[in-house]
């Protein structure tokens, strides 16, 4: 297993950030300020070929100079497993993960500490796709697309008299997470092609963590399509639902009419301004 290199921050005019997901590539450029975003480009991947292909091409066709930054991050979507920092044993988590998420023994295994949190995210990364990342960038990190999300909904959470479940959509998965003070209380993923599928899983897990319907509350977030109507059928189970957006979670969103996902949003906000 490796862990992504971790050096302290180089205090640079600019920083960029790659987002690799299954229907969609994406990278930012940010300036010094969270507000001073100097260029975002968006393409939709091409079905039937491999994430490092589509992201060889997307290189390519935008000419990324990679001298011009100290580091690149790399948010993937890529599934992602959670294990209590003391329970974490690096010998161990990558047999762990193989024997929770098949089909990836071939891939490399990455950690991601999260003190705040007292977890470790544990996720696959394909080795051609390391292998993309390491001819245009010499320094990268990655970490799973989630990560800046949680941390910052984390942080966000203290001092909340009600219990939150968030629900957060994008690229046809829903991952489903709630918090209980300084841990994770309930996460998982699954696949959401329709918005259906959302309202099942949420109604579900808030069930099974034996929430109260009458107090606590539901965020369905992210870039959900028929969103009125998931609200209105979250409402008729659930007497607090909110459908949040980038101001309603405490993340700049001067941004957001470039149509730029949450979770990139909350990097750019927290990890690259604050050094996180």
């Amino acid at each position: 297993m490796t862990s992504p290199t971790i050096h302290e921050h180089i205090k640079t005019d600019k920083q960029i950030v790659l987002r690799l997901g299954a229907d969609t590539m994406s990278f930012a450029v940010v300036g010094d300020t969270a507000s001073r975003l100097d260029n975002y480009e968006q393409m939709n991947s091409k079905s039937g070929i491999s994430m490092s292909a589509n992201l060889r091409e997307f290189l390519k066709n935008r000419q990324i100079p990679s001298q011009d930054y100290s580091r690149a991050y790399v948010l993937i979507d890529t599934p992602t497993m959670l294990i209590p920092s003391e329970e974490f044993q690096a010998e161990t988590a990558t047999v762990q993960y193989d024997h929770t998420f098949t089909g990836l023994e071939r891939s490399l295994k990455m950690s991601y500490a999260m003190p705040s949190l007292h977890a470790v995210a544990v996720y696959a990364v394909d080795k051609d796709l390391k292998s993309v990342l390491s001819d245009h960038f010499p320094d990268f990190r990655i970490m799973p697309v989630c990560l800046p999300l949680w941390k910052h909904l984390h942080q966000r959470s203290y001092g909340q008299t009600r219990h939150r479940l968030y629900g957060y959509l994008h690229g046809g998965h829903l991952d489903v997470f709630r918090f209980s003070q300084n841990r994770f209380k309930f996460c998982n993923s699954f696949n959401a092609n329709q918005v259906q599928d959302a309202l099942y899983y949420l109604l579900y897990v808030f069930r099974q963590l034996g929430m109260d319907a009458n107090r606590d509350e539901i965020y369905a977030i992210g870039d959900i399509p028929r969103k009125k109507w998931l609200t209105d059928h979250l409402k008729e189970y659930v007497k607090n639902v909110v459908p949040a957006d980038a101001g309603d979670l405490g993340i700049d969103e001067s941004q957001r009419w470039r149509q730029i996902p949450l979770d990139l949003l909350a990097m750019i906000n927290n990890e690259l301004m604050t050094g996180n």
